[in-house]
């Protein structure tokens, strides 16, 4: 079983177009690096402020989506942006399925876990609400739910961050100590810590974990 991760900038027509260019050449770097943390991972870019992951290793995919939320969380506060772009960053849809076909050369992803989340993407991103989604191919509907709002809790949580928070909780994820938190913020070290605490650092990171944990195969028989 793969995953596959479909995402998109909320309200990116608020940024002015060389803004826009900016944030998608830093997500473009973000990218890069998560391609070297995970083997077998590749992204690109789609229409602009459109994000399409491939995730061979599916129990990633929520920890992958986070850290996207948070960093483009991070760099909208440094422009003149909507109020949704600088709270959601994105909004994202994970799909999960036994068989995928991917050509990384030729840029190609195909097969039910792009069109699960894919599709939800499309459904979602028409909603008033911005909130996120994921399904896996073969799962009952119950299994399914319970996964869509287990997701929709953490990614409500990340929601909830200022990008003080973000940025600590980001930098956390990317496997960092306090120590190198506090000398790339340039914070005190008590500071990162405050800022852990309040972000419910412990709660996130093990509701990530118990993500990664999930028997996926075995919940599709």
């Amino acid at each position: 079983m793969v995953a596959t991760l479909s995402a998109d900038i909320v309200r990116s027509t608020s940024l002015h177009t060389e803004d826009l260019i900016e944030l998608r050449n830093r997500l473009l770097n973000l990218l890069d690096k998560i391609e070297r943390d995970y083997h077998g991972f590749w992204a690109r870019i789609v229409k602009g402020d459109g994000i399409e992951c491939f995730i061979p290793e599916q129990r990633y995919a929520l920890r992958i989506a986070v850290l996207l939320k948070l960093f483009v969380k991070m760099q909208a506060d440094k422009y003149e942006c909507s109020e949704m772009l600088q709270k959601y960053g994105i909004r994202f849809s994970i799909g999960m399925s036994r068989m995928v076909y991917e050509n990384r050369k030729e840029g190609i992803i195909d097969g039910p876990a792009i069109y699960l989340s894919g599709r939800n993407l499309d459904i979602i991103s028409h909603k008033t609400n911005v909130y996120s989604i994921v399904e896996m191919d073969g799962a009952q509907e119950e299994m399914n739910c319970f996964l869509d709002s287990y997701v929709a809790m953490v990614s409500n949580l990340v929601d909830s961050y200022s990008v003080k928070k973000a940025e600590v909780v980001y930098y956390k994820l990317l496997g960092f100590k306090e120590r190198e938190i506090s000398e790339r913020l340039g914070i005190f070290q008590s500071s990162v810590n405050t800022r852990s605490t309040n972000a419910q650092w412990g709660l996130l990171n093990t509701a990530i974990k118990d993500f990664e944990n999930i028997n996926y195969e075995g919940l599709c028989g």
